[in-house]
This record gives structure tokens, C-alpha cells and sequence, in this order.
């Protein structure tokens, strides 16, 4: 709809978002006019600064706009706070709305308010995997991510550094335990490979990930394989290495996620030569419908979105991953 978008630009630039606010539903009537119910649903993710945070948040507002029946509520946590997640969730659970879809921060800390949340019929579900007492779920498979990108690092080490003597480094962010087949593959691997692994720290961002390659450069100048958790703690280190003048072809970066910068750096065919990509359209949908499902039980109410290694291995593959990013 070109006339809602135009005027949604034109109040915003002028400050008049609260109008812009009271005015959607008058756009959307004809919509929700064949509805039962508007379901509400709020989705928190904790790391809402990360590049696949955003675009997810996107697809989401957009499934739920496609639906017709749903409206959707987003959480502004940054950096794994905790009390800013809570503070959303309990607004929402005060507001009522049907249904939460949650990566929590530390699921035992939340575990009261989704007891809360569920005797007031809020239906909860946790996103990058189940837990117990909870409605359903939505994510995607974190140890298929770690184990896609392991393996390719150590295909690749073999046959650039068939003697050894190089160093690895993985991020970490241990207190989404979700995530940890991230990095448990990796380390799980690379052990057994007799690869070492000289950093292992908590990073999501690429302030960090510079940061974390280039103290590990010092202490070991032999390193050449770093895994992010995500797109943005290895672009950061791919930064580092360009710095430190190490050569390209000497170096093993990947990332996950499937963010579009991190997948254009693959493109670019130099360091950066991965990322376990999650179909992101697949899982924004899941979040609407599996929200839905646990709301009227019927249906899916359990779903891991598939994730792929986009590699230029398969450069046709690698462009269909970025497309995603386009509508």
C-alpha cells in the first residue's frame, strides 16, 4: 500500500507518530473486518542492536500485517538486559496481550512471570528453542549452525594447513543458553581435530569481535580460523585481521545468521568464507503462526526454521540468501 507507506515517511519526519498510530487501524478496518479476533502477540529478542535482530523484527511486523488478524508488539532490549526484557514482558503480560514469543535473557530469572502470564491465559512461547512449561516454540537448529560452520572451517584447514600450527578463536554468549550449539560445535570439533583454541569469549557485536581478534593476535600471532556466534562478532574480526595486514588467503572467517552484510562479505570472496544462514522469511512466519496455534490449539505449535551454510560454493544459493533481505 504506496499511500499508507507515503504518509507513514511524511508524520514521521514531522513528529506525528502518536497520529500516525490512532490512524492505522482505520487503514486496516476493511482487513479485520472477517476476523474472529485481532490477536496480539509481542516477540523479545534480546540482542535487538544485532543486523539479524532488525530484519527479523521486520519480517515479523510484515507477517503479522499479511495475516490481517494479528497485531504485533516488539521489545527494545539491547545487549541482554535482563530488567529492560522485563520490563517489556511485564507490560505485556499486564496488557494481556495472547500470546509472548521470548529468547529470554535467562529463562530461570523469567520462569514467575511466564508462570503469571500463563494464569492469565498469555500463552508463552520461547524462541530459539523449548522450555520446560512452556506453550510452544519458534527458532531454528543453533547446533546444525555450529556444526556446518565447524565443519567447513576444519575441511578448509585441512587443506590449507595440512601441518598445523594455527590457532583458532570462537565467541561465545553463554547466557543464551539456547545458542550454545553455536559454539559447542566448534569447540566440540576443533578439540577433537587438534586445532587450538586460544580465545573463547562473549561477543555478539563487531566492536567486540575487533577487539577479541586483535588481543588474540597479539598473545598468538599464529591465529587464522575465527567463529562468530553471529554475522557481527566475526565481521569485526575480519576487520582486525585486514588490519594486522594478514593475507586473505591465510585466513578462515565465518559468521552466523545469514545477515546481509555478513553473506555479501562471502560474496566478496575473501576471508570471510561462511555463514549458517536461518531462511528468515520461514521463521518470521513460524512466529505468527505458532503463536497462533498455541492461541487457539490448533496446529503447529513446536518449529525449527532449516539453516544454510551460504558458501561460494554454491553462488546461486548465496544469492537466493540475500534476497531475503530485499521486500
Amino acid at each position: 500500500m504506496k499511500f499508507s507507506k507515503n504518509i507513514k515517511k511524511i508524520l514521521s519526519a514531522a513528529g506525528g507518530i502518536t497520529f500516525l498510530l490512532a490512524f492505522q487501524p482505520v487503514a486496516q478496518a476493511a482487513d479485520n473486518q472477517s476476523c474472529n479476533k485481532v490477536y496480539t502477540i509481542g516477540f523479545s529478542h534480546p540482542v535487538g542492536e544485532s543486523q539479524f535482530a532488525i530484519a527479523l523484527k521486520k519480517k515479523v511486523e510484515a507477517a503479522g500485517e499479511k495475516n490481517g488478524c494479528v497485531k504485533v508488539l516488539l521489545d527494545n532490549t539491547h545487549q541482554s538486559n535482563l530488567e529492560s526484557q522485563r520490563a517489556t514482558l511485564e507490560s505485556w503480560v499486564t496488557r494481556k496481550v495472547d500470546a509472548i514469543v521470548v529468547l529470554p535473557v535467562e529463562a530461570t530469572a523469567l520462569d514467575g512471570l511466564r508462570r503469571q502470564a500463563q494464569k492469565k491465559g498469555i500463552k508463552w512461547l520461547t524462541y530459539a528453542g523449548a522450555t520446560p512449561g512452556v506453550d510452544g516454540s519458534v527458532g531454528f537448529d543453533n547446533t546444525q549452525s555450529g556444526n556446518l560452520v565447524a565443519k567447513d572451517a576444519l575441511k578448509w584447514v585441512k587443506q590449507h594447513y595440512p601441518n598445523g600450527d594455527i590457532s583458532a578463536a570462537v565467541t561465545t554468549l553463554t547466557p543464551l543458553k539456547g545458542f550454545a550449539g553455536r559454539w559447542d560445535e566448534p569447540l566440540k570439533q576443533f578439540k577433537a581435530a587438534g586445532l587450538p583454541v586460544v580465545s573463547q569469549q562473549d561477543c555478539a557485536t563487531q566492536a567486540c569481535g575487533l577487539q577479541i581478534a586483535e588481543d588474540a593476535l597479539r598473545q598468538h600471532p599464529n591465529l587464522r580460523v575465527f567463529i562468530g556466534i553471529n554475522d557481527d562478532a566475526a565481521l569485526g574480526a575480519l576487520r582486525a585481521f585486514k588490519n594486522a595486514g594478514i593475507s586473505p588467503n591465510d585466513l578462515y572467517v565465518a559468521g552466523q545468521d545469514g545477515t546481509v552484510e555478513g553473506l555479501e562479505a562471502v560474496k566478496q570472496g575473501g576471508a570471510y568464507r561462511a555463514s549458517a544462514a536461518i531462511l528468515l522469511d520461514d521463521l518470521a512466519q513460524s512466529i505468527i503462526d505458532n503463536s497462533i496455534a498455541t492461541i487457539t490449539d490448533k496446529g503447529r505449535k513446536n518449529y525449527e526454521t532449516p539453516v544454510e551454510l551460504g558458501t561460494l560454493q554454491n553462488p546461486a544459493r548465496l544469492d537466493a540468501l540475500l534476497a531475503q533481505y530485499k521486500d
